[in-house]
């Protein structure tokens, strides 16, 4: 993947037509094939946990990494590497650009999912494509301050966004779970549970498989154990030579 979103970028430079699945590159590289200069204006939650605004963040953060494998590319070859050699050579950028370019694919075709989906839906998928985005975001931070995306403060309201999000989405985890349709016998698992009664239930599968038994040495070296008092019984008396 990585080697595959370099030759992209070069291509495109050349004036090739981008790929569907690196169409958010248009907006987040400017003309002169430098990052663009675009960055989150607002900082109300609104503003900066839109799913608009996350898919321009996101895409930025990937333009980003993958301009710095390019660079780290040409700076093989221009050390007289050959073609394979600076691959390999900028091999640490190109993993990178590859996990943030995953990322922000994505959410950009999970973007383009709720916009297809039923209008009842709407509204709680968008709600989960906000979580993803913005979670991930929060996890790496680091990447959009670097590509001056959001601002210190911003990703501060943005962790906000991601506990109240968490906290409305509570209420369809259990129906968004069954969306996905994998039965009792595919899930194969106590915890899955259509009521959410996990622990009573998975304490009685618990209990089913290891049905009690008497242990038949708890009456004779156990119980005395549990039973014993701190008084101290009176012991043999010992013979003692008086000197």
């Amino acid at each position: 993947c990585g080697r595959y979103l370099v030759a992209t970028a070069l291509d495109a430079r050349k004036g090739q037509p981008l790929p569907e699945n690196l169409s958010y590159l248009k907006g987040a590289v400017s003309a002169t094939g430098g990052l663009s200069d675009r960055a989150c204006k607002g900082g109300s939650t609104e503003q900066v946990s839109s799913l608009d605004t996350l898919k321009a963040a996101w895409s930025s953060v990937a333009a980003n990494a993958i301009l710095n494998a390019v660079r780290d590319f040409e700076a093989g070859l221009a050390k007289g590497l050959a073609k394979d050699d600076a691959y390999e050579f900028s091999s640490a950028s190109r993993l990178h650009a590859a996990r943030m370019h995953t990322y922000t694919y994505l959410l950009h075709r999970f973007a383009a999912q709720v916009d297809q989906s039923p209008a009842a839906l709407r509204p709680v998928l968008t709600l989960l494509a906000q979580l993803f985005g913005a979670h991930s975001a929060v996890q790496h931070s680091g990447e959009f301050l670097q590509a001056g995306f959001y601002t210190g403060p911003q990703i501060e309201t943005l962790k906000g966004f991601v506990s109240h999000a968490c906290s409305e989405i509570r209420k369809d985890a259990v129906s968004l779970t069954d969306a996905f349709n994998y039965t009792d016998y595919v899930v194969n698992s106590p915890l899955g549970r259509f009521d959410g009664d996990v622990y009573e239930k998975y304490f009685e599968l618990v209990t089913s498989l290891n049905p009690a038994k008497p242990v038949p040495y708890f009456d004779s070296l156990i119980r005395p154990l549990l039973e014993r008092t701190n008084e101290t019984e009176a012991g043999p008396e010992l013979e003692i030579d008086e000197e």
